[in-house]
């Protein structure tokens, strides 16, 4: 951000208190005038039950697990199975709702939320505070439901992103790539 370029700290599921002091540190760092924002993940967009997971789903899930878990016990020195459970859409809510109060604290003035858009509640307080929203689009659809909820600017995103897409409506067209994604996100945030 000292050089010139916009700075984002993800926040990913962050709890406040640790939020805030990242955010702090980042804050110490930055010369005057430096762009510094927050990215947050919308719990409505990210999370679904997994009683709603068809077998196939389901099955997926548990070899992914299994194939993972040796590195999930190496990396964290738990024995395999030990894993955190998941959290529920509440408890991701309530997260999310510690987040936005952790922007609010610490004054940051840029947003950027992926996976979807917060309640109005949310992005009211935010905007309120004076803070800047912008949206990540991974789809035409995407893009026009962002501007319909009122994002100051829109992230597009492309196929290149891997598994780390912010795709928060079903995509059809997940695998157009950037260069082809920012000409049609444009036309429609213009």
């Amino acid at each position: 951000a000292n050089a010139g370029v916009v700075a984002f700290e993800g926040a990913g599921q962050l709890g406040k208190d640790v939020l805030v002091s990242r955010i702090r540190e980042t804050q110490a760092m930055l010369n005057a005038g430096a762009v510094f924002g927050v990215n947050l993940f919308v719990p409505s967009g990210f999370y679904t039950d997994p009683s709603s997971w068809t077998e196939p789903q389901a099955a997926a899930v548990e070899v992914a697990r299994e194939r993972y878990e040796g590195y999930l016990s190496e990396l964290s020195g738990e024995a395999a199975g030990t894993a955190a459970p998941s959290l529920s859409r509440e408890e991701h809510q309530a997260v999310f709702s510690g987040q936005v109060d952790a922007l609010l604290e610490t004054g940051v003035k840029l947003v950027s939320f992926h996976f979807g858009w917060p309640d109005a509640a949310e992005a009211g307080r935010l905007r309120e505070a004076g803070a800047t929203l912008q949206g990540c689009a991974t789809t035409v659809e995407e893009a026009r439901w962002l501007v319909d909820q009122g994002a100051d600017a829109i992230i597009a995103q492309g196929a290149e992103a891997g598994g780390h897409r912010g795709t928060f409506i079903d995509a059809q067209d997940y695998r157009r790539g950037l260069v082809e994604v920012v000409p049609l996100v444009r036309g429609i945030a213009d």
